[in-house]
């Protein structure tokens, strides 16, 4: 049996196509400009011309990747695009401590969502909203660590933040002494290990426990003020 589509079935997928090409085409300019640029003339003499040229062969086919993302977290083209070329000379910068072998697109999407987390906090400023009439956002990778490592945020405590609204949490880390909010993204959502912490920031373990341990304590008391009466 032949199923014929209605008018407005066909009005809305031709809508849906449209829309779809309209988002492709939109993101193809930038990535296009953004690729021209991997080895910004600011920064092109860091390192051996060797070390360079591995760095643009790893993270050309990246550039989609992270300019999709940089998109997702803020809601701004130009910031985007900001966001990426800023996280190509951090990504260059540190490019002597990745370990070759491991996977170089997990590495600098860290980096990227780590450089908008700093920003962010820093300028204690929200990112724009997707959609200024109903004020929703678009899909928020904030806490999916679990698809970029191991272990992720422990199930409890990911089920409890999974409550709140993306801005609400921002709010909240916002809130956090800087001491605090990095070693709680670094092992809640980066998934890095206490000692691995500990060694990177040049402290104990124990100490990473327990900043870790008052991060939790002061982040759950500052999202108490977002729960529904």
């Amino acid at each position: 049996m032949i199923l014929l589509m209605s008018k407005q079935q066909r009005t809305g997928k031709q809508s849906v196509q449209k829309h779809s090409a309209l988002k492709q085409d939109t993101l193809k300019k930038p990535i296009a400009a953004l690729r021209s640029r991997i080895i910004s003339p600011q920064y092109c003499g860091m390192g051996s011309c060797q070390r360079r040229k591995q760095f643009e062969q790893l993270v050309t086919p990246c550039v989609d990747t992270l300019y999709a993302q940089a998109v997702r977290l803020t809601h701004n083209a130009q910031d985007a695009q900001d966001l990426v070329q800023d996280t190509f000379e951090r990504a260059l910068k540190s490019f002597a401590t990745f370990q070759e072998g491991t996977n170089f697109a997990a590495w600098i999407n860290r980096i990227e969502k780590n450089l908008y987390f700093n920003q962010y906090a820093q300028a204690k400023r929200r990112p724009q909203r997707a959609n200024d009439a109903t004020g929703e956002y678009d899909d928020w990778d904030i806490y999916e660590a679990s698809n970029h490592c191991p272990q992720g945020l422990l199930s409890a405590e990911q089920e409890y933040l999974e409550r709140f609204a993306p801005q609400e949490i921002m709010s909240a880390l916002c809130a956090l002494p800087s001491d605090r909010r990095k070693v709680f993204i670094e092992a809640a959502i980066n998934g890095k290990s206490y000692k691995q912490i500990a060694q990177e920031e040049g402290i104990k373990i124990g100490t990473v426990m327990s900043r870790l341990n008052r991060a939790r304590t002061q982040l759950k008391r500052e999202l108490a003020n977002y729960v529904s009466e």
